[in-house]
C-alpha cells in the first residue's frame, strides 16, 4: 500500500498517542496506592516525575536521530515502544516494574518533537503556526478524550486502562509503519557530511550545537520557565477548587475537560487564523498576557467567575505553545529541526516535571495566593519573551526579508 506524508496522518498519529496516555496518567495515584503496591505519596509523586525526566533526557536525542535517519523511525519505533511501555505498566506486579514502566514511556513519549519536526518539514513557513498548532489540537484532544475513556475502563479493573493503552497505542504503531511516508530526507543525502552525533542522552553535544541558534534556544528555555508555571498551576487547582467550592472528582473531571476543550478549539481553529494575521511573536505574546491575567483573576472568584478565568488561561496556553514552537522551528535550520523542536520539548518536560513539586509545596504556604505568584512568573516570562523578541523572526518577517 503506498504511504502518504500528510499533515491528517501526522494529526491521527500523535492524537491516538495522546489518547493511550490521557488513559493512563489521571489514574495513576490510585493505580499505584492499590494494595498490590501500596505506594506511598513520595512514591506516586516520583513515579509521576519520572516520565518528564526520560522526556527531559532523551527527546533533544531522539530529535537529533530524526535529522540524521528520518522522521517515520523514530516515530513507528516510539509508538511501538510507548505501547510496551502501557503493557509493562499494566500487567507490572510489584511497584518496580511500575516505575519501569513509565521510564519507559517518557523515553518512548519523548518524540512528540520528531512529530512536529514532521510538521515542518511537510509546511510552509507561513503555515508552520497553523502546524504546530494541529500537534498541539491532537495532543490536547488526546487529553480531553483519554481521562473520560481511562476512568470507564477503570471499571472494569484497574489494569484495565494501561492494557487498552497499549492495545490503542499498539495500532496506532501498526498503522504509522504501513501509512505514514517519510517527511525528510537523511542528513547523508543532502549532500555534505553528516554530523556526528553523540548516541546517549547525557551527552551536552547538543546543547552545544544548539547554542548557533541563540534566538531560538531562549525560547526554549523561556518554554521551559512558563511550563513551570503552568504546572504548578495545574496541580494546585483541584486542591484549591476542593478546598473553597467542595470540588470532588467528578468536579475536577468536569474542569479539565473544559480546560482542554477551550485549548484544542484555539490550537486546531483560532491559531491559524490569528497567526497569518498577527505573526508568531504577537499571538505568543497575546497569549502570555491571556494567561497570566487568568491566573491573576482566578484567586476569590466565584465558581462562575472560575469558569471566566480558566477560559482566559487555556485560550492564552493553546497561543503560546504553538506560537513558541513554530518560532523555534522558523529560528532553525531545516536540518537541525529534529534538533531543536528536541530541545522545545526537553524543556517543557522538565517544566512538567519540577513545577508540581514546586506548586504543591507552595500551596501548603500560600493555598490560593499561589495564583498571584504564578501570574508575577507568566508576566516575567512575557517580559523576557519581548527582550528576545528583536533576535527572532517570524514567517511575516522571513517571507519580507526574502529567506
Amino acid at each position: 500500500m503506498r504511504r502518504k506524508a500528510s499533515t491528517g496522518i501526522l494529526f491521527f498519529t500523535v492524537f491516538l498517542d495522546l489518547l493511550g496516555f490521557g488513559m493512563v496518567l489521571p489514574l495513576m495515584p490510585l493505580y499505584a496506592a492499590d494494595p498490590r503496591f501500596a505506594a506511598t505519596p513520595v512514591e506516586i509523586g516520583w513515579l509521576m516525575a519520572i516520565y518528564s525526566i526520560m522526556q527531559f533526557l532523551f527527546a533533544p536525542l531522539w530529535g537529533r536521530f530524526s535529522d540524521r535517519i528520518g522522521r517515520r523511525p523514530i516515530l513507528v519505533f516510539g509508538l511501538f515502544g510507548s505501547s510496551l511501555s502501557y503493557l509493562v505498566y499494566g500487567l507490572a506486579g510489584t511497584l518496580t516494574l511500575l516505575f519501569v514502566g513509565r521510564a519507559l514511556a517518557g523515553i518512548m513519549g519523548a518524540n512528540i518533537s520528531v512529530a512536529q519536526a514532521a510538521m515542518a518539514d511537510l509546511t510552509s513557513r507561513e503555515d508552520r503556526a497553523r502546524a504546530m498548532g494541529l500537534i498541539g489540537a491532537a495532543f490536547g484532544l488526546g487529553f480531553v478524550l483519554g481521562p473520560a475513556m481511562g476512568g470507564f475502563l477503570s471499571g472494569y479493573g484497574l489494569e484495565t486502562a494501561p492494557l487498552v493503552a497499549a492495545a490503542i497505542t499498539g495500532l496506532n504503531g501498526m498503522a504509522a509503519l504501513f501509512f505514514l511516508a517519510e517527511t525528510r530526507v537523511a542528513e547523508q543525502e543532502n549532500g555534505g557530511p553528516a554530523e556526528k552525533i553523540a548516541y546517549h542522552p547525557f551527552s551536552l553535544s547538543r546543547w552545544r550545537a544548539a547554542k548557533q541558534y541563540g534566538g531560538a534556544l531562549s525560547l526554549c528555555l523561556l518554554m521551559g520557565l512558563f511550563i513551570t508555571l503552568f504546572s504548578a498551576f495545574e496541580v494546585v487547582l483541584p486542591l484549591w477548587g476542593q478546598d473553597l467550592y467542595g470540588w470532588d472528582m467528578q468536579d475536577v473531571g468536569w474542569v479539565f475537560f473544559y480546560v482542554g476543550v477551550v485549548a484544542v478549539i484555539v490550537q486546531g481553529g483560532i491559531v491559524r487564523r490569528l497567526a497569518p494575521r498577527l505573526g508568531e511573536k504577537r499571538t505568543t505574546a497575546a497569549g502570555l498576557l491571556l494567561v497570566g491575567s487568568g491566573l491573576a483573576l482566578l484567586a476569590g472568584l466565584s465558581p462562575g467567575g472560575v469558569w471566566l478565568s480558566l477560559g482566559l488561561i487555556s485560550a492564552g496556553a493553546g497561543l503560546v505553545h504553538p506560537g513558541l514552537s513554530s518560532l523555534v522551528s522558523l529560528n532553525s535550520d531545516s536540518s537541525k529541526q529534529g534538533m531543536m523542536l528536541g530541545m522545545f520539548q526537553s524543556m517543557s518536560a522538565l517544566g512538567r516535571g519540577v513545577g508540581p513539586v514546586l506548586g504543591g509545596g507552595a500551596y501548603v504556604a500560600y493555598q490560593g495566593g499561589l495564583f498571584y505568584l504564578t501570574a508575577a512568573g507568566v508576566g516575567v516570562v512575557f517580559v523576557l519573551f519581548m527582550l528576545v523578541r528583536s533576535r527572532i523572526r517570524d514567517a511575516r518577517q522571513i517571507e519580507r526579508q526574502g529567506a
